[in-house]
């Protein structure tokens, strides 16, 4: 093999490898996850005791108070199912730091326990007048629907979006390394440096949009709802679509980098002589 032969298969596995340390499938999520997840306000099911102020299930049916009754455990029990799936969520996730997760999950354990012991007050009202004020405390007490459930979403985004970041910097060294090595041999390499450039700016406005959401909303309460709350998450919200946008931004320039190199350098889309030392497909590995 000569040695210009030898230096292109260096370079070509180079890329190959860079590619599969991407993160691919956590980008790939962040197409639909800020407007799946993160939330500024919450609509639950219309037979829900919702979070608005002039819904008030017992001031229409004082005449039905063991149906009033029943709705409200209804809405307590749906409130205690959210929580789990909102626990399962911390859990499950990867990125989320371990100071975050050890407060979102105490905050909502300390409002499944609030949420069970309202629920057993419930069950004990003989009559309306005892019912009315546990049934506003559902909303007001907890505010799971408008506060927590958005609350806990952008925490998880946010960490998550700072991994990706750090994801994307070591692929940014990688291909700036590589894009060295193909400067040295008298490769024309002007639009991989722009690019390259283009990349970097890109992930540190990533990261230095969607770091602080976390600590920006993970300490509001229910009575904080409406201020500062509403306008806390709402910030949150866009801030976190914008780094959602930088990232990928990014990651694209990433990709745009290593077709130009391949194309520099003579490679193809699969090389035949890179085939035997990694998977065909590299971007599935990330």
């Amino acid at each position: 093999m000569t040695e210009n032969r030898m230096w292109r298969r260096g370079v070509v596995i180079a890329l190959v490898a860079a590619l599969a340390a991407t993160p691919a499938a956590a980008l790939a999520q962040t197409d639909d996850a800020p407007t799946r997840d993160v939330q500024v306000t919450d609509e639950p099911p219309t037979d829900r005791v919702t979070d608005r102020e002039t819904d008030r299930v017992t001031d229409r049916h004082t005449d039905r108070f063991e149906e009033a009754k029943a709705h409200a455990l209804r809405a307590i029990a749906r409130r205690l199912e959210t929580i789990e799936h909102l626990q399962a969520a911390i859990r499950r996730n990867g990125h989320v730091s371990d100071e975050h997760a050890e407060a979102l999950l105490r905050d909502l354990a300390d409002a499944a326990d609030g949420l069970a012991e309202l629920a057993r007050e419930i069950e004990a009202t003989e009559t309306p007048e005892e019912l009315r004020p546990l049934v506003e405390s559902i909303v007001v007490d907890f505010r799971i629907y408008v506060l927590v459930v958005p609350k806990v979403h952008q925490v998880l985004a946010s960490d998550t979006m700072v991994w990706i970041s750090e994801r994307l910097g070591e692929f940014a060294a990688r291909l700036g390394e590589i894009i060295a090595r193909a400067k040295e041999a008298g490769l024309d390499v002007g639009e991989a440096e722009r690019l390259l450039e283009e990349m970097e700016r890109l992930i540190a406005e990533g990261a230095r949009t969607a770091g602080p959401v976390a600590e920006s909303v993970i300490d509001l309460q229910p009575e904080d709802w409406p201020d500062p709350a509403q306008g806390l998450l709402r910030e949150g919200h866009e801030s976190l679509h914008a780094a959602a946008s930088s990232l990928r931004g990014a990651h694209q320039a990433g990709v745009e980098i290593v077709k130009i190199l391949r194309e520099l350098i003579g490679g193809h889309d699969r090389p035949t002589d890179v085939a035997r030392d990694r998977p065909s497909d590299a971007t599935g590995a990330a």
